[in-house]
């Protein structure tokens, strides 16, 4: 079940990965605005925010496997939309879907992760980001050499549509037994929460959630209006971020297994801060892939590091608890950067982006408050029992 959930994120991220690349190709079938255009990045989120409200209401009512199979359904017929869009209506309602379909599979699939891993579910949702991002790297890449062929550039998202339809669901359908499993056995028996005051996680997660799309989406940008640097230096110093968040997610993973949630986040924040202050003084290319490279470390192993966190701290409702998140961090990486990008508009990026370290201070000092809990006796039966099911439940 494990490698049906990875599966499906990875074919899931082909489409958003290249969504940047696919603009042009759209745009010069389907003559639009730019703020039409715009349109279809925020129809992503739009679906996403959808998802995040009614998918913990879906999995109550008749459990993870609706979510994910109807995930990778739906997802199939947002892009299969894509492929024969002729209206910006038409691509702007696909994307919608796509954004459905992702943000459910990360809720339901997270949650599952938590349910068949125990106290090793925090590593799984690392990896299980470091496969988003492979597919979305790997996307990127393969979306020029599939427009060059007789498909045209139609043809990727037909062939996302085929990969979700003719693979994943019938992985799915092949480990759909363990697809409910409960999350409140021998891991989630071993304490109430490892979080002492779990409800500060959800702050520490948005704070930190507003670092990462503020390097994503503006390092370039303040490399060229601030640093003075020309597009294809930051388009480079952008790669060399892509780069390092991939790296990044894959060493994450690893140490959130075994240092947890709380140290990788508080590390990543660190990064951020000393990214910001690279950036700021950025007057060499040098010094500009280095900002944009650590940039990329911080934003790396922000999202699933506190979504760890988040769910360290309701180990009884690991659905709700990420269903939640989602709704948070969807809203959060809508509006942070636009709060921030008018702020520009007011003030200049350079001043309004010391609201990122101020941004990742306060996210530090969230973390501390969630803290951890009294330390509980162990239950070494039911720890024995958890590395059992670990070992059993990736297939």
């Amino acid at each position: 079940m494990t490698l049906a959930v990875f599966v499906l994120v990875l074919v899931s991220a082909l489409l958003q990965g290249s969504l940047g690349g696919l603009m042009p190709f759209l745009q010069a079938d389907i003559p639009m605005s730019h703020t039409i255009g715009s349109l279809h990045i925020t129809a992503l989120a739009v679906g996403g925010l959808l998802a995040a409200t009614v998918a913990e209401r879906v999995r109550r009512r008749h459990g993870r496997m609706p979510i994910l199979i109807g995930a990778a359904v739906l997802g199939a017929t947002g892009a299969a939309l894509i492929s024969t869009a002729q209206t910006a209506v038409m691509s702007v309602g696909a994307l919608v879907l796509v954004g459905f379909a992702m943000s459910s599979t990360l809720i339901a699939g997270q949650a599952l992760l938590v349910a068949l891993h125990g106290r090793h579910g925090a590593q799984m949702i690392g990896e299980l980001n470091v496969a988003y991002s492979i597919g979305a790297v790997a996307a990127a890449a393969a979306l020029p050499v599939v427009a060059a062929t007789a498909l045209g550039w139609r043809g990727f998202p037909a062939v996302q549509a085929a990969l979700l339809l003719v693979v994943v669901v019938p992985l799915l359908l092949r480990g759909r037994a363990a697809m409910d499993a409960d999350s409140t056995g021998a891991a989630g028996r071993q304490a109430a929460s490892t979080l002492r005051r779990p409800r500060a996680a959800y702050a520490a997660m948005c704070l930190s959630v507003a670092v990462e799309w503020s390097f994503i989406f503006w390092t370039a940008t303040h490399l060229v209006d601030v640093g003075g640097f020309s597009a294809p230096t930051a388009a480079g110093a952008a790669s060399v971020m892509w780069a390092a968040i991939v790296a990044g997610r894959v060493l994450g993973s690893r140490l959130v297994g075994v240092l947890g949630a709380p140290p990788v986040l508080v590390a990543s924040l660190l990064v951020g801060l000393a990214a910001v202050a690279v950036l700021t003084f950025a007057t060499t290319p040098f010094l500009a892939v280095l900002a944009a490279g650590l940039g990329g470390l911080a934003a790396a192993n922000l999202y699933p590091a506190s979504i760890a966190l988040v769910v360290s701290g309701f180990p009884h409702r690991p659905d709700a608890a990420v269903a939640r998140a989602s709704l948070l961090t969807s809203a959060t990486s809508i509006a942070f950067p636009l709060m921030l990008g008018a702020l520009a508009d007011v003030a200049g990026l350079q001043l309004a982006f010391m609201a990122v370290p101020v941004t990742a201070l306060l996210a530090l000092g969230a973390i501390r408050i969630a803290g951890p809990a009294p330390t509980a006796k162990p239950n070494v039966a039911a720890s024995d029992q958890t590395d059992q099911n670990y070992q059993g439940a990736t297939t």
